[in-house]
């Protein structure tokens, strides 16, 4: 049952690749057994056709293998940018014929590239260690940024800028020069002859003159009142403010101190249950050693393991790069009379030698990988099944096949010289199996397969029959109702052979069902939900089982519910394969197949309160 994970899971994406790369939920794997062994996610690089799925048993590792990702796919962007800005074109072809040279050798050498690695895994070395940061974008939820406030590199804010309080106006009594000045403004004479006249009109200047610096000076004080008033409610605003982001910065960053602790327990929790030879924990210390080996970004690097405690066996389906994944080109050339760069391609005899190279080098390196770091003896044997996805040319189709399976026994594979080995002698001497021409993507049965068998499956039974215009289905148990719709749907694909397999009870509302139409053309497998509600299901729901159906590789989810679905819930499930069964839809289909119950909400509700 493949389950997106509702966890908060962050991770940093750098600047330059924001709004170019694509990335999806994670989401939950099993094993055979039903148990959860790893969180997967899937990322994308449009522009410069990268992509990488990554997976781990623990969150923290994931995360740490989503930016280490990254950042190389940063540096790598960061490189085609810088190259699509040279000018010297004969520059140019210089630095790409070192690329090709660089990128055929290092194909060559994947095995070798290896021998001087110690493989085993340093638990101290990826216990987390990070420093808290978050992009002030993230602390506020916000496209755009308060202005005011300063940030550090970690994004803690630091300070913020305070709005200056205006000084206060002069309002000292009306200055002594002023009247002296009206004074002058009178001769000697007139003041003699006109004396009574001008100290009148002279009083009642300077009179008109003090009452209006008055109001002007009312009018200046009020407006200075207004400003400081407002400069401080705004400063009191801000320090609000920036008080919260930093309550919301600490609160953020003890969050993450805590899940950094319980990451750094949970690893060492791993490593004594390793030391323990726990199952399970010996196939997530494998998926560690294998992640730790480093290829180049277009491989697919994914593998799927598992380890049978009873013979001491780890079998290992890995994903190999196709031929159309490795270089195409083997120099360029300037040619100046066109002003053009030329390319010349490897030659299908050379593609066809460096392809089989490639693939034997990764089979016997991934052995020599497991069995180095196996330090607690876990390991007796190792069957490495190298798969190859590609388009089969005859159909169009994209395929999956096992073209190479091999059993390496450890006490014989300890004793070879691989720095003096050819892998494809080495796998030959080990009995592998494998067609004569790799590139030709011959498909081969395995030495030993993945078991498969989902063992989430149980026994139905038989709810339909028991019901009647009485039962409302709304209020019927849980189980039951999940056990109903896998009958009622069992009886939908009977016509055309499909079957129906209903999963352990989960009240969770996870995969209660799944679906297996062989029709060729619409049919494969359909996962089924059901969910036995009195309230709208929300759009939550219908991205769970969108994510559930993209983690089972099923070709179609049904969602079933006794009541109804909101709108953004009908919106995300367009132009998806998804179907959303209603109560309406849920009693017509019953009724299709000759039964009948009633839904009531409300008493329902009543009953299940009760």
């Amino acid at each position: 049952m493949g389950e997106v994970i509702t966890s908060s899971f962050d991770f940093n994406i750098p600047a330059l690749l924001e709004d170019k790369i694509v990335i999806s939920d994670p989401y939950e794997n099993y094993n055979s057994r039903g148990y959860t062994t790893s969180y997967e996610i899937n990322l994308y690089f449009k522009e410069m056709q990268l992509s990488k799925t990554l997976k781990s048993s623990e969150f923290y590792v994931l995360r740490g293998k989503i930016e280490d990702t990254l950042r190389s796919w940063e540096s790598k962007y960061q490189r085609h940018l810088d190259n699509q800005h040279k000018h010297n074109r004969a520059e140019r072809v210089e630095e790409l014929n070192i690329e090709v040279r660089e990128a055929i050798e290092s194909l060559e050498n994947i095995l070798s590239y290896t021998l001087g690695i110690d493989d085993t895994v340093n638990w101290d070395v990826i216990k987390r260690k990070d420093a808290f940061r978050i992009k002030p974008n993230n602390l506020f939820g916000v496209i755009e940024l308060p202005k005011f406030i300063v940030f550090n590199t970690y994004g803690r804010p630091t300070e913020f800028e305070r709005i200056p309080i205006p000084s206060k106006p002069d309002f000292s009594p009306t200055p002594k020069p002023v009247i002296e000045k009206v004074k002058k403004e009178y001769g000697l004479l007139t003041k003699l002859f006109r004396s009574k006249i001008i100290n009148a009109e002279y009083e009642s200047r300077v009179n008109n003159w003090i009452q209006e610096n008055k109001i002007q000076k009312e009018e200046n004080l009020r407006k200075w009142k207004q400003e400081k008033e407002q400069n401080e409610k705004e400063n009191l605003t801000r320090e609000t403010v920036f008080k919260q982001a930093v309550s919301d910065f600490e609160t953020k960053k003890h969050a993450f101190e805590q899940e950094k602790i319980r990451d750094n327990e949970e690893l060492d929790n791993l490593k004594l249950r390793y030391q323990a030879k726990e199952r399970r924990a010996i196939e997530e210390y494998c998926e560690l050693v294998l992640y730790n080996s480093q290829y180049p970004d277009y491989f697919p690097q994914n593998w799927q393991l598992e380890y049978r405690e009873e013979n001491k066996i780890l079998v290992v389906e890995y994903d190999l790069p196709s031929p159309n994944q490795l270089p195409k080109v083997v120099s360029y050339k300037y040619i100046k009379s066109k002003d053009e760069i030329s390319e010349k391609s490897i030659t299908q005899a050379a593609r066809k030698k460096l392809f089989e190279s490639v693939i034997y080098q990764i089979c016997i390196r991934t052995i020599h990988e497991l069995f180095e770091a196996d330090v607690v003896n876990a390991l007796n044997a190792i069957v490495f099944n190298g798969l190859v996805t590609d388009n089969n040319l005859a159909t169009g189709v994209e395929e999956t096949k096992i073209i190479m399976s091999v059993m390496a026994n450890k006490d014989q594979f300890l004793d070879f010289d691989l720095s003096r080995v050819d892998p494809k002698a080495t796998f030959k001497h080990m009995k592998g199996v494998a067609a004569a021409s790799l590139v030709d993507l011959t498909p081969i049965p395995p030495v030993i397969q993945l078991d498969k068998t989902d063992k989430r499956f149980i026994s139905g039974r038989n709810v339909v029959g028991k019901l009647d215009d009485t039962v409302n289905l709304a209020a019927m148990h849980w189980e039951d109702f999940e056990h109903l719709v896998r009958e009622l749907f069992e009886k939908e694909f009977a016509s055309n052979g499909g079957e129906v397999k209903v999963t352990q009870a989960s009240a969770d509302g996870g995969v209660d069902a799944i679906a297996f139409d062989p029709d060729p053309i619409r049919g494969g497998k359909i996962v089924i939900q059901a969910k036995r509600y009195t309230n709208v299901v929300g759009v939550a729901a219908v991205r769970d089982l969108y994510g559930t159906v993209m983690n089972e590789g099923a070709t179609k989810g049904v969602l079933v519910t006794t009541s109804d679905y909101g709108k953004d819930s009908y919106e995300f499930a367009k132009d998806k394969p998804l179907a959303l069964l209603n109560g309406s839809n849920l009693l017509s289909l019953l009724e299709k197949h000759g039964h009948r119950a009633h839904i009531n909400i409300a008493e329902a509700k009543k009953f299940l309160n009760a």
